[in-house]
């Protein structure tokens, strides 16, 4: 698997490294660190030019947020990588930086054990890069040499996987029956915390759309991959969860064998 890998990335002009070294500036976190703020700070430096330390900030904030704060996992998985990436567009050190932890990545899932969070870093990281094809190579090489690591990698790289249109990958690991409760429960569990929270509309209008998308996108995977009948199935159980006019257009065009766009 290591040489299949190296391959890969080598055909891509990706050099990648077992250590990833941290830049050297003169700034240090603080003792009772601010994640957020600090995040804020990095933004300033990028107004100011003052990229190394921009970079510092990224770098540490990348490898111990979530070691401070849990619930800090999806600001940096998604708006912290895109501050790093505009970084790197202005300064190529912080791009240089971030293959490297990409990389880094890489050595872990490929020499040990598969790793849950070091997975779904590497899908963050190739999605703000606009470069899921890299994570579907990885996951095709999950899926011939450790199926049980594939298996627990399918959730973090269903994205890439339609993007790429690799239905009939992506279909390999879906169960229709079990999916669709999995993700009707999240929906209903998802509303019933909207309607007791103060921002329910905007929490409302993501549980909505996260269920549409995932309800279309598994009856369109299942039609065109020859399974309409589990598909019209789907698609009726999906109907009596979600009676919107526009959700119903969706699932027919689904039918249809059109696959959504992934959301968000």
């Amino acid at each position: 698997m290591q040489n299949a890998v190296s391959s890969i990335f080598c055909r891509h002009h990706v050099v990648f490294f077992i250590s990833v070294q941290a830049v050297a500036t003169d700034w240090t976190p603080p003792d009772n660190p601010d994640l957020l703020q600090i995040l804020h700070e990095a933004r300033l430096d990028m107004q100011a030019k003052r990229y190394e330390s921009e970079l510092e900030k990224h770098f540490w904030f990348h490898e111990n947020a979530e070691q401070i704060d849990e619930s800090i996992s999806a600001v940096r998985t998604s708006f912290a990588l895109y501050d790093w990436v505009r970084l790197g567009q202005e300064y190529p050190p912080a791009m240089d930086e971030l293959l490297q932890v990409r990389g880094g990545l890489i050595t872990k899932l490929i020499n040990e054990e598969y790793d849950r969070n070091a997975f779904r870093d590497l899908v963050s990281i190739n999605a703000v890069l606009n470069e899921d094809s890299k994570t579907t190579e990885i996951f095709k090489l999950l899926d011939s040499e450790q199926p049980e690591a594939a298996n627990r990698a399918f959730n973090f790289a269903q994205p890439a996987l339609i993007k790429e249109k690799e239905y009939e990958l992506y279909v390999k690991y879906v169960n229709p029956q079990h999916d669709f409760l999995r993700m009707k429960h999240s929906f209903e569990s998802g509303m019933l915390s909207a309607n007791n929270s103060d921002s329910n509309t905007s929490r409302s209008d993501f549980y909505i759309n996260s269920f549409r998308n995932k309800a279309a996108t598994l009856v369109a995977v299942l039609v065109v991959n020859d399974r309409e009948l589990e598909a019209a199935e789907i698609s009726t159980l999906a109907k009596e969860v979600l009676d919107d006019p526009q959700f119903h257009e969706e699932l027919e065009d689904a039918l249809a064998g059109t696959v959504p766009v992934p959301w968000p």
